[in-house]
């Protein structure tokens, strides 16, 4: 009996043990539901659903280190750039690392006469050595024009790369001869004879051809057809428009994704004709602005987006980038003391070399020493925002976001693939900072399980720059 009572006690005891268990459990239960219906939540790599995606696990092509580049006009008397030390230093601020000079013996023929700038106009009081030792000097490579004489361009290279020791490593034959009159059939003649001497002198140096006035396909066709065996890089221009009136600023943008679109298209023709070089062969934009002539919208916050547009359109199609130019009213940086009054009837006392709308555009890339510039490899960004753009790098890690409505403020939530959680700094150019003037910095803000959102308002160009564990 003592041993039955026993039993029975520990059998009641777990009964009873047993039952509260299973009150307890009852009570916790809306608690457990809701921790097992949200496990993402708690994961620190969790793909969280946005309207801008950037996928760092999926790189589109390295960005070549001089692919952010720019002309030399030589214009600007009496302070050029060979001359003027401010100007070098607003173009070393930039980050400009590609310069063009067209160079010319002052008598043709006679490689004992001085080198000197080759444009209508130019400032020929310095030589060619001073060009390219200015150019160098705010750590850009040269890439200098010669004539189709084959004798001036050989002696051209061996004045550069043999007798001076001012060594050069670019060059390209000629400038827009579709424009000129020049069939591709002479232009690919005259190329090759170029291209032949210049390489007898010195075969360690890159020579492009091309340098048609516009993506001119069919003259592009044939001078691959003749010349693809040689040459090294393909040079194409392009304007937007005249700029005497004011273009429609939805085509506009059109034009400005068309430098990628043209690119991607030459690069397939490189491929159709000389497949087995397809690789060594480059591309570069050699000349393009909003316009080739006047300057309507040049002095608007406009020109900054459209610049950061074509910019980021040409690094994404893999090509070169050669802004059209320097100095002058329609350029880089100012030549001219002038005033104008903005849209909001800001008066704007310019100054020469002060800084124009587009500088800041090529600027939302490369930080102008006020942040950190793009990486060296575009990745994968995408976005269904209507009337946005997204370009985005790794190494080191940058978005610069393009909201080119007019009127609409957009909310951006951004969904990050490879990247978990840091801070992020913001800098923007938009309606509020007056055209001339770098832009601002907002904002420093976390990044938490690879997400983040921002406001976009119209007519701006915002580059975030990630600060993430390596």
């Amino acid at each position: 009996m003592i041993i039955f009572r026993k039993i029975l006690i520990i059998f009641v005891a777990f009964l009873g043990i047993f039952a509260l268990l299973i009150g307890i459990l009852h009570l916790r239960t809306p608690h457990t539901v809701v921790i097992s219906q949200k496990p993402l939540d708690i994961r620190p790599h969790a793909a969280v659903s946005g309207n801008i995606s950037i996928d760092y696990t999926s790189p589109i092509r390295k960005i070549d280190p001089i692919a952010i580049g720019m002309d030399v006009s030589g214009y600007g008397y009496p302070n050029v750039f060979a001359n003027d030390q401010v100007e070098q230093q607003k173009l070393k601020t930039l980050g400009i690392k590609y310069m063009r000079m067209d160079l010319k013996y002052s008598t043709p023929g006679n490689p004992t006469s001085q080198i000197v700038c080759g444009g209508d106009g130019c400032d020929t009081r310095w030589t060619g050595d001073q060009w390219v030792q200015a150019i160098k000097a705010i750590g850009a490579q040269p890439l200098i024009i010669v004539s189709y004489s084959a004798v001036d361009a050989a002696n051209m290279v061996k004045h550069f790369n043999k007798d001076t020791n001012n060594y050069i490593h670019y060059w390209i034959v000629g400038n827009e001869p579709d424009k000129a009159g020049i069939s591709a059939d002479t232009y690919s003649t005259n190329f090759n004879q170029d291209y032949d001497a210049m390489k007898a002198i010195d075969p360690t140096i890159k020579i492009g051809g091309g340098t048609t006035a516009w993506y001119d396909a069919a003259f592009l066709q044939t001078f691959l057809q003749q010349s693809g065996s040689r040459v090294d890089f393909v040079d194409f221009h392009g304007y937007a428009q005249e700029g005497n009136v004011t273009g429609d600023y939805t085509a506009l943008f059109q034009i400005a994704a068309e430098y990628g679109n043209n690119i991607n298209n030459l690069r397939s023709l490189i491929q159709q004709i000389v497949p087995a070089r397809a690789s060594q062969i480059g591309i570069e934009v050699g000349e393009w602005e909003l316009n080739w002539a006047g300057t309507a919208q040049d002095n608007i916050n406009f020109h900054s987006l459209w610049a950061a547009s074509v910019l980021g359109n040409i690094l994404k199609a893999g090509g070169w980038s050669l802004f059209y130019a320097d100095k002058g009213n329609a350029n880089a940086l100012y030549g001219n003391p002038q005033t104008f009054t903005d849209p909001y009837g800001h008066v704007v006392n310019i100054h020469p070399d002060d800084t124009d709308a587009a500088y800041h555009g090529i600027g939302m890339y490369t930080g102008e020493e006020l942040f950190r510039g793009f990486g060296n490899t575009m990745v994968r960004a995408s976005t269904p925002l209507p009337n946005v753009e997204v370009f985005a790098s790794d190494n080191p890690k940058n978005i610069v976001v393009i909201n080119k409505d007019q009127s609409v403020t957009q909310t951006a939530t951004f969904s990050l693939n490879g990247v978990a959680s840091g801070t992020i700094d913001v800098w923007r150019k938009d309606e509020s900072v007056l055209f001339p003037n770098p832009p601002i910095k907002l904002a420093t803000i976390p990044l938490e399980n690879g997400t983040f959102s921002y406001q976009l308002p119209p007519f701006s160009v915002t580059t975030f720059v990630l600060n993430t564990a390596p």
